[in-house]
């Protein structure tokens, strides 16, 4: 495997798009059965290329063998869900009706069609599971979209190794060339040459809301916009209530930090901020909270650009507010260590000082001390769109539960109860998504079954005269 690769010129851009969209056609053709046979070739591929793959992206992420093992499982069950849905055709949703009477009776019929050549821009702290053969992918291949995938500079040989073993599966699978391609590049201009591009049909990105917000408006600028799906930053609340706290402070204390440091609070649902009302039991909980602190081991982060990005933005709070809680002191062999920061305030400052409500990448969290309920509702109402919010409660404190919930229905994707965020099953239950800033379009999730429906779009044909129409 080669050490180096190259940007994409715009002349390979360019080839790869008219390939892509010139097997479209013949590929969303192919029937169900066929294209399933390919994707379960390619888990088939990840399992005989495991140890290659796992070692190679350990040594480009630092996320350990354990974690990038599990998410090998993970991804292994997720493209054998979506080699089942294209074998099964669920996806089409096909609705009939008949319309008009006598000479005029006509048929009509809904079902939907894949949108085109699809762009996927993946995620660095998921190099499998977001990735090359990740849920974005499989699920576009799944509905008949051809795909390109845009390397992630920060692990380009796991890309690689993972692109190599797809192209095996479409050999094997009799699946023609052009139906997945992979270009790497670590020049912007590569990435939104590829949003901008005319034979893009549609983008799923994950990443910052930095670059997502930057791709929306390339593809919305476009002399046709095109739909781009974004997964970015937030900041994923979580709220204690007073008689949860008075009863349960260590399990929370505990269950809090271990979920900011969570593979070193590399997680897009990482709890960003705990708000607090006013309690003679907030001491013991802050003091409990400093102490699981104390004691979390150092974990590296993912590269060194990642490293600084978090290092910058816990110096710019820590010139706004107080840090609580730490774990620099530990011993570590890293170069890029995660240290683990609690930081604390009241909701006064927190409603001041806007500039602190923004996603740390990493294992920092604000905790927010409301005086009354009234203040809690004032900094809810300030709150972004997110992908989760958590309410730890007792069902005894109902009256504030309910004016709560509400609120947190308008602004979260998922809602955790007794909860916390870290860790998205991916099932037919799941959503993983929420309003403008956690994603581009609150409708559609980017983890779970339902995956697919951003690569998809309704078509409804009438008066043809048979009810089954062959996609």
């Amino acid at each position: 495997m080669p050490t180096v690769f190259p940007d994409a010129t715009e002349e390979e851009i360019d080839a790869c798009l008219n390939k892509s969209a010139k097997c479209f056609n013949f590929y969303r053709k192919l029937d169900g059965h066929t294209r399933a046979e390919f994707l379960f070739q390619i888990a088939r591929e990840l399992e005989d290329e495991k140890e290659k793959i796992i070692s190679v992206s350990n040594q480009e992420t630092n996320l350990g063998i354990p974690r990038l093992q599990a998410e090998r499982i993970r991804t292994i069950s997720e493209i054998e869900v979506f080699a089942n849905l294209a074998k099964s055709g669920e996806w089409i949703e096909a609705s009939f009706q008949e319309i008009g009477e006598g000479p005029l009776l006509a048929n009509l019929c809904k079902y939907n069609v894949p949108v085109g050549p699809v762009l996927v821009i993946g995620a660095c702290n998921f190099p499998l599971a977001i990735s090359v053969v990740g849920t974005d992918t499989i699920s576009a291949l799944a509905v008949g979209c051809p795909v390109i995938v845009k390397a992630h500079p920060a692990h380009p040989k796991t890309c690689q190794l993972l692109a190599d073993l797809v192209y095996r599966a479409m050999e094997k699978s009799g699946i023609p060339k052009g139906v997945f391609q992979l270009l790497h590049g670590k020049n912007y201009q590569i990435t939104k040459n590829l949003v901008y591009h005319s034979k893009t049909a549609c983008v799923a990105f994950t990443g910052s809301l930095e670059g997502g917000s930057a791709l929306s408006k390339v593809a919305s600028q476009r002399k046709t916009p095109i739909p781009f799906h974004a997964e970015m930053g937030s900041l994923n609340p979580v709220i204690f209530l007073p008689k949860i706290v008075s009863r349960d402070a260590a399990k929370l204390a505990c269950g809090y930090v271990q979920a900011v440091n969570l593979f070193a609070g590399q997680m897009c649902t990482k709890p960003g901020a705990l708000f607090l009302l006013k309690s003679k039991n907030n001491p013991t909980l802050l003091r409990l909270i400093e102490e699981v602190v104390s004691q979390q081991e150092i974990l590296p982060m993912l590269n060194q650009g990642v490293y600084q990005n978090y290092e910058e933005s816990v110096r710019s709070l820590s010139k706004e507010v107080s840090l609580l809680a730490t774990n620099e002191q530990n011993r570590h062999s890293f170069k890029n260590p995660a240290y683990c920061r609690i930081f604390q305030m009241s909701a006064d400052e927190y409603l001041e000082k806007p500039e602190v409500r923004t996603e740390a990448f990493g294992p920092a969290s604000l905790i927010i001390e409301c005086e009354n309920e009234n203040e809690l509702f004032t900094c809810i109402d300030t709150w972004e769109g997110s992908l989760t919010a958590s309410l730890h409660a007792e069902r005894e404190e109902i009256s504030l539960i309910s004016r709560i919930i509400p609120k947190l229905e308008s602004l979260a994707g998922r809602i955790l109860w007794n909860g916390f965020p870290p860790g998205v099953t991916p099932g037919p239950a799941t959503h993983h998504g929420g309003p403008w800033p956690a994603t581009t379009d609150s409708r559609f999730s980017s983890i779970g079954k339902q995956a697919y429906q951003r690569f998809v779009r309704p078509l409804c044909k009438q008066g043809f005269p048979q009810k089954k129409t062959q996609l």
